[in-house]
């Protein structure tokens, strides 16, 4: 009886930590860095018009629009280290858009780094680790 008792202990004991390993593992940021997200600021600016930022974690690529310009590129992760590659961006001008797409550009060329924490993606720079945009997730 009582290996019986003992053996339903552990048994119960490893499947709570399987449990345990599985939610851990959900919520590694490279789980967390998929889908869309609106840019709330810029180097701790509001913005508006609104910004959006796709990750599509499946084919490493980045996506959005910054008011008036759809751009894309590649990014690669590591843990919570991200380098976005070279982006293009289609080319029309937009009055009173124009200063969130040359801000944005310039935001994810120096990007070294990023976190999230309640819905809430932040990027920071390289070299300071200064947050330079924050965006919070959409629904899906």
């Amino acid at each position: 009886m009582k290996k019986i008792v003992l053996t339903s202990i552990f048994l119960c004991l490893l499947i709570w930590s399987c449990n345990c390993t599985k939610k851990v593992v959900a919520d590694t940021p490279s789980a967390l860095l998929s889908g869309i997200f609106t840019v709330l600021t810029i180097n701790e600016e509001e913005i508006s018009p609104p910004a959006v930022l796709e990750f599509n974690k499946a084919e490493n690529k980045i996506s959005g629009n910054a008011g008036c310009n759809d751009f894309s590129g590649k990014y690669t992760q590591d843990a919570d280290a991200l380098n976005i590659g070279l982006l293009t961006s289609t080319k029309m001008y937009c009055d009173g858009a124009m200063k969130n797409e040359y801000a944005i550009q310039r935001v994810l060329k120096n990007v070294g780094s990023f976190g999230i924490s309640n819905g809430t993606l932040t990027l920071y720079s390289r070299i300071e680790k200064k947050p330079l945009l924050t965006a919070i997730k959409n629904k899906e």
